[in-house]
């Protein structure tokens, strides 16, 4: 991954997501016995376009936890398509989930309200996006619905359905064979794991009890699985389209220090990526790249695991592959693969011994580096800023979204426009140290000839604090559905860092660094005379 980030992790970014998606037959149909499934459920809540018409939706009640227990409240607010506000307080058990359209966060308990990571994330916003548009928009939200099987739930007869969303995550309906009503949810987090972070805190909704409110069939009764814990949910108050304004989904404001300037700080982060480099060429790393290609239902068809020994050289990150699905390479395979690295790695190294030797080369690659964040500036808009701490950190997160006042004029800004996400910037290291964007619209490649990637398609950037120094890449995650040429495909991509080593050169954050550093030119072939990690 390149160090010049926000702007170009994003471009590098698209053109991982275009790499992943290699040929593969055009997937089919989700099976009939699955949309049949699916209309008889949409018939039975009214219909498609009646759903599509709900704008909000508010569910409140009371929650208990046994009979003769203490009793608490509930409330659910949705705003479409893709907002969500979820609060339970009971007793001791004060428990807040929202996802505002771009990031999700949590409060639970005492704890101070945060950004979710990991998995969760990414299961928020399947629930919001089921939750508001209760699959009337499957195909234009591009789920993948398989057929499962009959199941009994409670003394019911139920079809089992398994959505699959862009982001990994997978998703179980249970349907009830005589109302075709929806009487069991499971959220199973996300295809892949996610690097150790939050989890999701609620895994299953039962529901019961249902009554017309307003013309649509609502439950009145819901069971929500807690972990270990069983919470019974009495509703006692449905509105449809009552206004539901976007602060309320928003992460709270907090009271505290001054928030810097969201522009000015990223133009530090951008101008502080010299140093960090001439620290990160100092590191080697090893690689794990799962692959996975997958239908339209989100089934797995293939599965490819490389692993790599990754150098760090001019800004830029150069694997050598080492093995592929636990076998190491050997003879030709490795012959070309070293010979590919060796010519990969010569020519950064050139380039930066260039730059090393000519100060206008350095001034005009720094032009360009800010004529970029400039670009990624005027295409974004930056909102909800706050303090938060990540991995034991203090640091500065706030959403982006496509800015509607400025017309982008260069493909870059076109692609950088689509992307809706969360950032997390370390104010002290002055260095990203998460990112997690989406596509809210088709992102298009000469005008769509060439290739296309599909709403949805995503990723994420996390890194690591290593040796109290210096943040580097820690997991690397791609979901995507794209069209190259004239063939469709789904991939997604998982990359792990780990066994960080650092060469005999020492060198601390924010110190001078003489001419470019000094760096050790790895060799493709392991040999006595090759570099001594420490």
């Amino acid at each position: 991954m390149p160090r010049r980030i926000p702007s170009l992790l994003f471009l590098k970014s698209v053109a991982t997501l275009l790499a992943v998606v290699a040929p593969i037959p055009a997937a089919s149909a989700p099976a009939q016995s699955a949309d049949k499934i699916v209309g008889e459920y949409l018939r039975a809540m009214g219909g498609a376009k009646s759903l599509e018409q709900i704008r909000t939706t508010t569910l409140s009640g009371t929650v208990t936890e046994a009979e003769g227990g203490p009793i608490g409240s509930y409330s659910l607010i949705l705003k479409s398509p893709d907002k969500f506000y979820l609060e339970i307080l009971l007793g001791p058990l004060h428990f807040t989930e929202a996802f505002d359209g771009r990031s999700a966060w949590t409060e639970d308990g005492p704890a101070a309200p945060h950004t979710l990571t990991g998995a969760a994330p990414a299961v928020a916003a399947a629930s919001a996006i089921f939750w508001n548009s209760r699959l009337a928009r499957a195909k234009k939200d591009k789920i993948g619905i398989r057929f499962v099987g009959e199941e009994n739930i409670a003394g019911r007869n139920t079809y089992h359905l398994q959505l699959s969303f862009l982001t990994g995550v997978r998703r179980d309906l249970f349907f009830d064979e005589q109302t075709h009503l929806l009487v069991r949810e499971v959220l199973n987090g996300a295809a892949q794991t996610a690097p150790p972070s939050d989890t999701p805190s609620t895994t299953e909704f039962d529901y019961s009890d249902y009554h017309l409110a307003e013309g649509v069939p609502t439950p009145h009764a819901i069971d929500i699985h807690l972990g270990a814990r069983i919470l019974h949910v009495a509703i006692t108050r449905v509105e449809f389209n009552s206004p539901a304004a976007d602060s309320a989904f928003a992460f709270p404001t907090l009271a505290g220090r001054p928030l810097p300037d969201i522009p000015t700080l990223l133009r530090d982060v951008v101008k502080n990526q010299d140093i960090i480099e001439n620290i990160q060429k100092q590191y080697t790393c090893r690689v794990e790249e799962t692959e996975e290609k997958t239908d339209s239902k989100g089934q797995v068809t293939s599965t490819t695991v490389s692993n790599y020994d990754v150098f760090y050289i001019a800004g830029e990150e150069v694997r050598h592959l080492v093995a592929k699905n636990g076998q190491p390479l050997t003879g030709e395979e490795k012959q070309k693969e070293d010979d590919r690295f060796d010519k990969e790695f010569d020519k950064l190294r050139k380039k930066q011994e260039e730059l090393a030797a000519d100060p206008k080369k350095q001034q005009r690659e720094q032009e360009e580096d800010e004529a970029q964040i400039s670009d990624f500036l005027r295409a974004e808009r930056f909102t909800n800023p706050r303090r938060e701490r990540f991995r034991g950190q203090d640091v500065i997160v706030f959403d982006f979204g496509p800015n509607p006042e400025y017309k982008p004029h260069k493909l870059a800004e076109s692609i950088v426009q689509k992307l809706v996400g969360v950032i997390w910037v370390d104010e002290q290291a002055r260095d990203v140290v998460r990112l997690e964007a989406e596509f809210s619209d088709n992102a298009k490649i000469a005008g769509g000839l060439l290739a296309s990637l599909s709403k949805g398609s995503n990723f994420v950037f996390e890194q690591s604090l290593v040796n109290s120094e210096v943040w580097l890449p820690s997991y690397f995650e791609v979901h995507a559905s794209a069209r190259v040429l004239f063939v469709h495909a789904k991939a997604n991509v998982i990359d792990r860092y780990s066994n960080y080593r650092k060469f005999q050169v020492e060198t601390q954050i924010g110190a001078p660094i003489p001419n470019g550093g000094t760096t050790t030119t790895p060799p493709s072939s392991p040999s006595p005379a090759g570099p001594s990690p420490k």
